[in-house]
């Protein structure tokens, strides 16, 4: 037990990190073996997601023999509890998985429904719970997601909204997309949790990430036009673009729902306030003079802050995410979105991941 306590601590010291509580011992105990757990010690914790040290330094940290840590990188990065990739130098480089950037989706990005898929789902929901989430998600003053608003399908008055926070430009600019299935809806199917119908197949990755997963046959390549009629759709259903807190160098769009993840859902159950878990920029403004009352946005909202009053839809702007997906369903255009803060994301995501880190007290 001693070694996974050590490597406990380590991993609760990455950027993105595990907080310590008991659960978190059987999940590592299930994923790594003492051998492996040695290994990934010697992996470094002070880098970014998704940045990696290189083979000759993990054997340099480790007090393993040379085999060994290759055959255990081998092994770690065949089952997807690292990352992996090949640098500049064109050779085998590796990366702890941080929460949120791998931890837990490796689990359920390939829509494996099967025995190991069931006993890591209740592992995570055993480790995840509301408390941990609120240490891993709110504990700064940066938070590392924000909401992308709807603007695909239809033509709605965004107020304040620039060209790098919608999904049309963040697509664009990247070099190679996967899609992936969402990991919250994923785990809670195989738990036999099955009373949420949106869609599964909806989870993009871009550039070095979409890469990973393709390599890994965790996800599978599509084109942006594929991409974007996707996620057309996912407005349509009332998913919520999830998207890295940066301006640039986006790496993922989670399109996420009310019932089951990690970060609407908790907002839709008021479990942890809005501000404190997620980066929001925007929020509804109604026109009462085009609202015919009729109820639409109030069905569609996935946290649960819009409802119909004496005719016309009144919405709670403390828990109100701004997603835009009500402007979606809205038959008269009475919906836009409107800025609340003049306050800009990071430049890009070495630059959010910085000040998360400085936050931390991880500098």
């Amino acid at each position: 037990m001693e070694i996974y306590m050590k490597l406990a601590g380590h991993l609760e010291n990455l950027v993105m990190g595990y907080p310590f509580n008991e659960a978190l011992l059987k999940l590592l105990q299930e994923m790594f073996t003492p051998a492996e757990a040695r290994i990934a010690l010697a992996i470094p914790n002070n880098l970014a997601p998704f940045k990696t040290a290189d083979l000759e330094t993990i054997i340099a940290r480790s007090d393993l023999p040379r085999p060994t840590v290759e055959e255990g990188l081998e092994s770690l990065s065949k089952r997807h509890l690292i990352y992996s990739t090949v640098d500049s130098n064109q050779k085998e480089a590796y990366a702890l998985l941080q929460v949120g950037y791998g931890m837990p989706q490796t689990f359920f990005w390939e829509g494996r429904k099967d025995d190991t898929a069931k006993r890591m789902a209740k592992l995570v929901l055993n480790y995840f719970t509301i408390p941990t989430t609120q240490k891993i998600y709110g504990g700064v003053a940066t938070k590392n997601y924000k909401y992308s608003p709807a603007n695909m399908s239809i033509d709605i008055p965004m107020q304040g909204v620039m060209p790098y926070e919608q999904m049309g430009p963040i697509v664009s600019a990247a070099t190679k997309i996967a899609v992936a299935h969402c990991p919250c809806r994923m785990s809670a199917h195989v738990l036999g949790r099955t009373d949420c119908p949106h869609s599964l197949e909806v989870c993009f990755k871009y550039n070095e990430l979409a890469e990973f997963l393709i390599a890994k046959g965790l996800g599978r390549e599509v084109s942006k036009d594929e991409a974007l009629h996707t996620l057309g759709n996912c407005e349509k259903e009332g998913l919520v673009h999830m998207v890295d807190n940066a301006q640039g160098e986006v790496k993922h769009t989670c399109n996420c729902c009310g019932h089951y993840c990690w970060n609407v859902g908790i907002i839709r159950r008021k479990k942890i306030p809005r501000d404190a878990l997620m980066a929001v920029y925007f929020t509804r403004e109604t026109n009462i003079e085009e609202c015919i009352g009729c109820g639409a946005c109030q069905d569609i909202c996935p946290v649960d802050a819009s409802v119909v009053v004496e005719g016309h839809a009144e919405v709670d702007l403390d828990w109100c995410i701004g997603c835009g997906v009500c402007a979606v369903t809205c038959p008269t255009g009475a919906i836009s979105l409107k800025r609340r803060t003049e306050e800009q994301s990071p430049e890009n995501f070495t630059e959010l991941h910085q000040r998360i880190k400085q936050e931390r007290g991880l500098a």
